[in-house]
């Protein structure tokens, strides 16, 4: 079923140009036989039932892994990734002839994290490490040479890359030349041959394959811990310890939450729950998070204060609270990273209201020399625009007028920095690769990516980026849907029933949280919270509902005494103490 759009009054700012893309509707195909056999297996709800049969469930061995993977029978082989082996071996020769180890990752939370799992695994087994973020304003993303010079004449034996590595021919080189031994660990697409590394895991090299290529760094990084505890022996470390830290890069990195990354988020997110590690607890306090943390937790509350070190001041303040055994030390560090996502909050809500303002003063001038009221692509440039929140504004234009976007801010004197995010069926990496011409470096994978480019070039990079946009749009579908699992009603929608389909948590990329049908509903009333979100009362006539609409103040099918159908995920509210059923919408129709 799909349902036509509506598109609210946009947005508030100059102009009034292009309106906000509301989502579509649209109901995934439903097997009510299966639903009944899945319902009876499970002893659930018939709403959960008809929820995974949507999802193409059946009862058997598949489902049992799904609803409790264990760590047995839901783990790949790690003899299956491609020369795992051949790098326990080298870091423990390395290790027994005295060396050092330079451990290089990158400055997002996969990165932070993934790096955070080897080095404390290094710190229990008495493998001297240390680890080197690059810094986003000055180095830019990856290895860089200024870096592997420290390392070479600090004394290292062995250089580790973790989330980078892929692409940096010339740093391994030179790290080669230097007398280094080189290990990478990256998850990276390649877009050719492998990089001069001495050891080189990816599971998108050919003869790999690992886990169908959808393993992040973090996990990459776990599974080098699993065969360093073999490699070492019995140390009295059990590499189950880390899946606590291994699990934030896979639940923050939008790889998909099915299969192995289903299995380290899942045991992850429990470890984390009673963890004692001093840098997590403090960042539970901090946050406020009581009780199990859940996937929301990470990508809401954990997650950006992690990814606001490195987009503000420097990414190592991560790694020291991820390690550090000093409660103390935790706390405050905790505190620090608080501050700074707040910092760039401030910072991201002004970059964004001026990017959406540049985007529809272009749409108006489209329309005034009557090339319409549409782009293909979306390109914002300012030299304010702070490097450190580009990506995010860059989904933040997605979200709002569903189309590729590309944001840039001035990096260096003549260069520009940017970042891509892309909508469903559109590959960011494969645009960047077809416009290459026009910039100096780019990377990336399907849904993001990043770049940068010389200011001579930033106009035909524009024009490029809309074209191979446009070509690219024929091919997918121009407006945005939501996927709903299943049709229910109000009296369905109860609090055991919210506590069903969080059993089939970790929700995420690969594995959304289910979406449910609820229609014949009146508008009952309808106010704005914190001038941000929408917040309306619906009825069937007997039963209410709380819904609220997350960073939209108005939507044309919520005017009270309207009747809407509503595309929702239940959930409770327990402020107060009290329990209310409520429901975040994702979309709204009239009916």
């Amino acid at each position: 079923m799909t349902i036509p759009a509506y598109r609210s009054d946009g947005h508030s700012g100059k102009g009034g140009a292009l309106a906000r893309v509301n989502k579509r509707i649209r109901l995934r195909q439903q097997d009510l036989a299966r639903a009944s056999d899945l319902t009876d297996e499970l002893k659930v709800s018939p709403v959960v039932g008809r929820v995974l049969a949507a999802r193409g469930f059946s009862p058997g061995e598949d489902l049992k892994n799904y609803i409790a993977p264990t760590l047995k029978n839901g783990l790949p082989d790690p003899s299956r990734l491609k020369n795992l082996k051949e790098a326990a071996k080298a870091i423990a020769e390395c290790h027994r002839a005295g060396g050092k180890i330079a451990i290089c990752c990158d400055f997002d939370v996969d990165g932070l994290s993934g790096g955070s799992v080897v080095h404390d695994f290094f710190n229990a087994a008495g493998i001297k490490s240390k680890v080197f973020v690059p810094d986003r304003f000055a180095d830019g993303y990856g290895l860089n040479e200024k870096t592997v010079q420290e390392i070479a004449t600090s004394g290292f034996a062995l250089l580790l890359t973790i989330d980078f590595g892929t692409t940096n021919v010339k740093e391994l080189t030179i790290a080669k030349e230097l007398g280094l031994k080189t290990i990478v660990v990256d998850h990276h697409h390649m877009s050719g041959e492998p990089p001069p590394a001495d050891i080189f895991i990816n599971p998108h090299q050919k003869g790999c394959g690992f886990a169908n290529g959808i393993a992040c760094a973090a996990g990459l990084a776990w599974y080098l811990v699993l065969a360093l505890t073999k490699e070492f022996g019995d140390r009295g470390i059990d590499a189950k310890d880390y899946l606590e830290l291994a699990c934030l890069g896979t639940i923050c990195d939008m790889v998909p939450l099915i299969g192995v990354n289903r299995v380290i988020a899942k045991r992850g997110l429990e470890s984390l729950t009673v963890s004692k590690r001093p840098g997590l607890r403090a960042l539970r306090n901090v946050i406020g998070i009581k009780g199990a943390v859940g996937c929301s937790d990470v990508s809401f509350g954990i997650g950006p204060r992690l990814n606001a070190a490195g987009r503000i001041v420097h990414g190592e303040l991560v790694v020291e609270l991820l390690t550090t055994r000093d409660s103390i030390r935790a706390d405050k560090l905790a505190r620090d990273l608080n501050e700074l996502n707040a910092e760039r909050q401030t910072i991201e809500g002004i970059v964004k209201e001026r990017a959406i303002e540049q985007v529809e003063r272009e749409i108006e001038s489209s329309a005034q020399r009557g090339e319409g009221n549409e782009l293909s692509g979306l390109v914002a440039w300012h030299e304010e625009f702070h490097t450190g929140v580009i990506g995010i504004v860059a989904q933040r234009l997605v979200e709002h007028f569903y189309r590729p976007a590309a944001v840039m801010g001035m990096d260096s004197p003549g260069i520009w920095k940017g970042s891509v995010r892309g909508m469903r069926g559109f590959s960011v990496v494969e645009a960047l690769a077809s416009v290459k011409e026009h910039l100096i470096k780019f990377g990336g994978h399907e849904g993001a990516g990043g770049f940068s480019v010389h200011e001579d070039n930033v106009l035909a990079f524009k024009a490029a980026f809309v074209a191979e946009c446009a070509k690219r749009l024929e091919k997918i579908e121009k407006e945005p849907f939501v996927d709903v699992d299943t049709e229910a009603n109000l009296e369905e929608c109860t609090p055991l029933l919210v506590k069903q389909l969080e059993g089939l948590a970790p929700f995420g990329m690969g594995n959304p949280a289910p979406v449910v049908l609820l229609k014949g509903l009146t508008v009952k009333e309808s106010r704005v919270l914190k001038d941000a979100h929408l917040k309306v009362l619906l009825t069937d006539g007997k039963r209410f509902i709380t819904g609220l609409m997350w960073r939209q103040t108005s939507h044309p099918a919520l005017q009270v005494g309207n009747k809407v159908m509503i595309a929702c995920k239940p959930d409770i509210n327990n402020y107060g103490g009290n329990q209310e059923l409520q429901a975040t919408l994702l979309a709204v129709e009239g009916e």
